[in-house]
């Protein structure tokens, strides 16, 4: 979801003119025998991490997220080069992209972006009382069985379409848990249910902890504690051969 653009000046890092020219100097490399088109940067005030890059009436139209106000200008130039890659359908530099994640992954940006998606997004959900299982009790039954209690309570509810792909989601942003609708029926056994939950309590959990990794939720650390989920190997084995 966007909002609404920013004022064309950044704060602490390059000036949109000077970031013009880095795009413009990304568009050269990339297709150094054409002219380059005129270069119109602006800062968007979207909900997290986002960048956009459009051509049209025969320029290149860039909105940058306001997050990215004081990025260095190696960011910058790394950020360029991707998004003009990818909107000439051309292979993006292993390195750009490789400084582009470091940067945006770095903590002090996963807060930045954590905080935007708590004050521009919504979170749609139903509440935590399906038909069949109510997530509530459940949650708070594997607080006390597995994290001795100690758990923060999250929001919890269930989805508000049914999804046999996605079947549940931790929202770190908005501390929230959602379970796929589809699990809320009486084929579905309690166990596999539980686990789901379980599994996304875990990144609750783990998230807070200095060991989480952003690039690799699913860690060697989130593995090991996964696997002391009573049911787990009947859970996975359920949903491998049903959803």
């Amino acid at each position: 979801m966007n909002t609404q653009p920013e004022p064309n000046r950044g704060r602490g890092g390059s000036t949109l003119a000077e970031i013009g020219r880095i795009f413009a100097d990304a568009y050269r490399r990339l297709e150094n025998e054409r002219p380059c088109p005129p270069i119109r940067v602006e800062y968007y005030r979207f909900v997290g991490i986002n960048h956009t890059v459009r051509l049209r009436e025969g320029r290149l139209l860039v909105r940058l997220s306001d997050l990215f106000r004081r990025a260095p200008t190696p960011v910058m130039e790394a950020l360029a080069s991707i998004l003009l890659a990818k909107l000439y359908r051309r292979e993006v530099p292993t390195a750009a992209r490789a400084a582009y994640r470091e940067y945006s992954n770095s903590p002090e940006m996963r807060r930045k972006a954590q905080a935007s998606r708590r004050r521009r997004g919504r979170k749609l959900l139903a509440g935590p009382e399906g038909s069949r299982y109510h997530l509530t009790v459940l949650f708070d039954d594997l607080n006390r069985e597995y994290f001795k209690g100690r758990l923060p309570p999250v929001r919890l509810g269930w989805s508000l379409r049914k999804s046999r792909r996605i079947l549940g989601h931790f929202d770190p942003s908005h501390r929230s848990i959602t379970l796929s609708r589809w699990l809320d029926h009486p084929r579905v056994p309690e166990v596999v249910v539980r686990y789901v939950l379980f599994h996304e309590m875990l990144h609750a959990k783990l998230l807070a902890g200095s060991f989480f990794d952003v690039r690799n939720p699913h860690s060697r650390q989130f593995r090991e504690e996964e696997q002391t989920f009573r049911g787990h190997e009947e859970a996975r084995n359920w949903i491998r051969n049903c959803s």
